[in-house]
């Protein structure tokens, strides 16, 4: 008798899985899937990278939580599946020795931690006399269909994706295999649905996200039908049930395989025509593909201070600032709104996000790593190279070509919650204000709203910021001092 199992970390599928159809040609008598409630998916570990602020904060929100045990479910329905928790290299080796497992399938990740992850485990196996295969697996492309070593890979997207775009074909995906040789377990669905007992309800703002694959290819095939040919014209909206894809969980998740979802773009746009936004879904596609490569490039750069540039930027640790942004508690309302949003539910628009993260590094000054990190703890989105690289791009210390990148957010709040509905939405305080002013409310009506006057100056704190990025890659001009933004470093 020959057993196997298929390691599920940002996988949770059964379409286009590399790994599980490599498991397959084995001919197994047995396949169980197994995940490990752990690091470096839910939990910190010993691979983790230190906190970047002395806070603890639980690695997974409540909502992402949520979104897994719901992906888990899915699966456990339609396949053996193990639930172990701990460290992935102590209890993976054991739970395989134990259940006279011959050999672990899985996806190979491309993030230092994980890799640290998967390099022990297979070390641990080969103690036993086993071994981890490890596949390619949610991505586009393959390592080897791209058009330059990993070294080359270009420092702008544009680059990127025109040499992608010239040069290298999407593969068809894999096919969901029509049988399995092991059944579900009933008991484990059970501990699933008593896992998922103990959560909160999603907020009734919500998008009504449902982790796993059964969810995530029927929201597909609805998107698919008709909002995706106006996506280019929504995709900066704020709120709503289709201005964007909405894809991202079930990516991130690995509940849909990004080849799957281009195989169906290609397929509506067959069926009713390509336009622009059909492609600005696949320009997003490959914008996510980019910082998966990116990573697999630079290692544990991405998760430096300096980032890939290595720039000495004196980024603030101030966390009374740090900690307003979190709550909403800026005094830029459209700033307040989106955190408060993303708090209350894992998960903000693209545009607030970019918004939200040009406060941070632009106006606040602060470390763009806390960002970055209570962005992992609280997205039910989360995967660590979309995060890690947007990050270091709005923190002018990536692959952006512009370097010094900002939004006004009084600007952005007008071009895009015109009627202001997205603010009152998320900031109660001012349900009472109408446009303009629930904007930027003058300051003598704050304290009667009983809402904060800003915690910067925008145009100084900006001023500030822009000075200081650019003498940290041009050099400061001889005799000059930098420009003053806080009042404690006033003289």
């Amino acid at each position: 008798m020959s057993r196997v199992a298929v390691w599920l970390l940002n996988d949770l599928r059964l379409h286009d899985h590399p790994a599980l159809q490599a498991a397959l040609r084995e001919r197994p008598t047995e396949v169980t899937f197994v995940y490990v409630w752990g690091p470096p998916t839910v939990e910190w570990g010993i691979f983790s990278f230190p906190p970047s602020w002395e806070e603890e904060r639980p690695r997974a929100s409540v909502w992402r939580q949520r979104f897994l045990l719901e992906a888990l479910l899915d699966l456990a329905k339609r396949v053996r599946l193990e639930l172990l928790f701990g460290e992935p290299h102590q209890v993976l080796p054991a739970w395989a020795a134990q259940r006279g497992i011959l050999a672990l399938y899985a996806h190979r990740e491309w993030a230092p931690e994980e890799q640290a992850y998967q390099q022990a485990v297979a070390e641990a196996l080969h103690r036993q006399g086993h071994r981890l295969h490890l596949l390619e697996g949610n991505s586009l492309f393959e390592q080897a269909q791209l058009p330059f070593p990993i070294e080359g890979l270009p420092l702008l997207f544009t680059r990127f994706r025109q040499l992608v775009e010239r040069t290298t074909t999407v593969k068809p995906p894999l096919p969901t295999p029509t049988a399995l040789p092991s059944e579900p377990d009933p008991q484990v669905q059970e501990k699933l649905r008593q896992r998922l007992a103990g959560l909160p309800s999603l907020h009734p703002q919500s998008f009504p996200f449902v982790g796993g694959e059964t969810a995530g290819q029927a929201w597909v095939r609805t998107y698919f039908q008709d909002a995706v040919f106006t996506y280019k014209q929504t995709r900066n909206a704020l709120q709503g049930r289709t201005f964007s894809s909405h894809f991202s969980p079930w990516l991130a998740a690995g509940c849909l395989s990004p080849r799957w979802v281009y195989a169906e773009l290609r397929a509506a746009e067959k069926a009713r025509g390509a336009n622009e936004s059909t492609y600005w879904l696949f320009f997003e596609l490959l914008w996510r593909e980019y910082f998966r490569w990116l990573v697999a490039r630079w290692g544990a750069k991405v998760f430096s201070l300096g980032g890939i540039q290595g720039l000495r930027l004196p980024w603030r640790r101030e966390k009374g600032l740090f900690s307003a942004w979190i709550a909403g508690q800026t005094g830029y309302p459209i700033v307040d709104a989106a955190m408060r949003e993303l708090a209350a539910t894992g998960w903000t628009s693209n545009r607030a996000r970019q918004i939200v993260a040009s406060f941070l590094t632009k106006n606040l000054f602060l470390d763009w790593r806390w960002g970055a990190a209570y962005f992992e703890t609280q997205l039910n989105d989360y995967d660590v190279y979309s995060n890690w690289g947007n990050w270091l791009y709005q923190a002018g210390v990536g692959t952006d070509g512009r370097g010094f990148r900002w939004f006004d957010p009084v600007r952005q709040a007008k071009l895009y919650d015109p009627e202001g509905s997205f603010i009152r939405q998320w900031v109660p305080e001012l349900r009472s204000c109408a446009v303009p002013r629930v904007y930027s409310p003058e300051p003598s009506i704050r304290p009667s709203l009983r809402y904060p006057q800003p915690v910067v100056d925008w145009q100084r704190s900006l001023a500030y910021a822009k000075d200081t990025y650019w003498r940290a890659v041009k050099g400061s001009p001889k005799g000059n001092q930098l420009l003053k933004l806080f009042q404690d470093d006033e003289p």
